[in-house]
This record gives structure tokens, sequence and C-alpha cells, in this order.
């Protein structure tokens, strides 16, 4: 029987947590905001419905948690897209946030196959940018195309080793990845 260790959670890797879930939820919000695309074979696509479509399904994801207990949670904008900044500020600071999000997942609508393929190759082309650019530990993201956490792999996003490869890599860095400057910016308001 294989026994599983698990590392306690420090405040930074709580912090990292709750902006990768944002970020992921932003990646969503923002797939609601892109322009239908079509097969150019004469057959349906996936696209998630117009933008109007999107926008009202973006607007249900927010009254939905409203409801469920994160009563400050906004409106989208026109684009039906919402502020990365304004909802990693309320994953990190709201403990109803998590459940909330799991809860109204269903109501914000599945990107195109494609994008998420070309979703995935981005991902993995960061992956490799960030090890190639020192940060040797950096994983691949996972069997379903999402990155992972890279404090969970004993990486720390402050150092500058990983903020020069952040940089360095940038062009390739997926939605859900943090820029230095929002990284170190939720770390100082959450006192990490």
């Amino acid at each position: 029987m294989a026994r599983v260790i698990r590392r306690a959670r420090t405040p930074r890797a709580r912090t990292a947590a709750a902006i990768m879930a944002t970020a992921g939820l932003v990646l969503l919000a923002a797939a609601c905001g892109g322009s239908p695309s079509t097969t150019g074979s004469g057959g349906s696509s996936n696209t998630g419905g117009s933008t109007a479509s999107q926008s009202t399904k973006a607007l249900a994801f927010a009254h939905c948690m409203r409801s469920q207990g994160v009563s400050n949670f906004p409106d989208p904008g026109s684009s039906g897209q919402f502020n990365k900044v304004t909802l990693a500020q309320l994953a990190t600071n709201n403990s109803r946030y998590q459940a909330a999000n799991h809860a109204c997942q269903h109501l914000l609508p599945t990107p195109p196959v494609a994008q998420q393929r070309n979703q995935a190759a981005q991902a993995l082309q960061f992956s490799h940018c960030m090890r190639t650019h020192g940060v040797t530990n950096f994983p691949d993201p996972a069997s379903s195309g999402r990155g992972r956490i890279p404090d969970s792999f004993g990486i720390d996003q402050g150092s500058p080793r990983f903020e020069a490869a952040n940089q360095a890599c940038g062009k390739y860095r997926p939605p859900y990845i943090p820029s230095n400057a929002a990284y170190n910016a939720y770390a100082r308001s959450n006192g990490s």
C-alpha cells in the first residue's frame, strides 16, 4: 500500500493556489469573450455560443457566486469577462470562494476543442521554456493540458531565478500563470 506524504501548505502556497484557481476561472471567462469560430468544413463547432449568450452565461455565473456566499462577486464587463485582479483578491479573501466556484462552474461555457488544444500546447511550451531558463523542476502540464501550481512543486515564484525565467518565457505564459508583477502584488497584499 503506497503512502502519500503531504506537505503543509504555506500562506504563499495557498496564495498561489488561489491565484491559479482564479486564473482558471478567468481563462474560462476569457473564452466567453472571443468571437465564435467555424470549422471551415460546413460542420458545427463547439464555440460556447454567441458573445451575447456568453455574456449572459458569465452574468449567470456572477449571480450564482453571490447566491453561494460571495456577496461582493462582480458582474462581468460588457464583453462577458471578469477582472482577474478582483477575482484573485476575492479568492484569497473569501473562505466561501472555492466552494462557490465549484458549485457555479457549470454555468460557464466550455472553450472550443481547438482552443483547449492551443492552450495545452502553450502550457507545454511555457514549461519547457521555464526549464530552459533555469527553473529545472518546473512541471509539464497535467494530462488535461492545464498547468500545475508551481508552489506545489517547491518552486518559489518570488525568487529571482523564477522571475527571470517567467519574464523570458512571457510569450508562452498561459493566462492562468501570473506575471511577476501580478504575483508580487498578490504576495504583498496577503503578507507572504
